[in-house]
């Protein structure tokens, strides 16, 4: 009989000892979010995007945070990175620019710097948790795919396009069929003329961010310089 209560109480005691162990390694319930954080900046921010300029400094680690959002985006200037997950796992990250990246919301993890120059890319943090639809037309095409545009990635919730603009070639008439975020890889000046409405002259900045509204209607040009975009279409 003492044998089996000796054994009982190291069968719980060893219980105990397990779940304490589980609940130290699980992340607190409350994790701020990846952004705002010192060094980022705010590009856009509307009802469906929020749209961040960031760098990795190195040495110098996130606090433990928890993505509440669907985030797509793509690397501006080459780095490194060492990824702490929840669970205490450690790895290495290397990003090349111009590569595009897509992540679900609720990766919780610490980021840290560890090339120098720093890694930089724009973020785009998705707001609503699934596709709002297309808003099609019957008697234009859609402003993707289009002549000279490659597609870099499409997953349920974006298409992600790769466009440079010919200068001084007018694009054909077309609708925006979905809501787009265009990061700008390379700027000039891009002259855009509604289906009924004046022209207007945008001087497009390299590493900025704009934003598209479904079923814009007009026709776009290069007037100064080769304007090059990433465009993100939100599904």
């Amino acid at each position: 009989m003492k044998r089996l209560d000796a054994w009982l109480a190291m069968a719980l005691t060893c219980g105990a000892v397990g779940i304490a162990a589980q609940q130290a390694a699980r992340p607190p319930a409350n994790l701020p979010p990846p952004f705002p954080r010192a060094g980022v900046k705010q590009l856009l921010d509307n009802d469906r995007v929020t749209v961040w300029d960031v760098v990795w400094p190195k040495g110098q680690p996130t606090p433990l945070h928890r993505h509440p959002y669907a985030l797509a985006g793509v690397y501006l200037e080459p780095g490194t990175r060492l990824i702490t997950d929840a669970d205490g796992s450690r790895r290495h990250v290397s990003n090349e620019a111009g590569g595009v990246t897509f992540q679900l919301k609720g990766l919780t993890h610490v980021e840290e710097g560890t090339s120098d120059p720093p890694l930089h890319a724009i973020m785009i943090e998705l707001k609503q948790d699934a596709p709002v639809g297309d808003d099609p037309s019957a008697d234009l095409p859609p402003a993707f795919p289009r002549e000279g545009a490659k597609l870099l990635l499409e997953n349920d919730r974006v298409r992600v396009w790769d466009y440079a603009f010919t200068p001084h070639r007018v694009g054909p008439l077309h609708r925006h069929v979905r809501d787009a975020v265009a990061l700008w890889m390379e700027g000039g000046k891009l002259k855009t003329t509604p289906r009924d409405g004046a022209s207007s002259v945008n001087t497009q900045t390299k590493f900025t961010a704009t934003y598209s509204r479904r079923g814009t209607v007009h026709t776009e040009e290069a007037i100064e310089g080769a304007p090059r975009a990433y465009v993100f279409e939100l599904k």
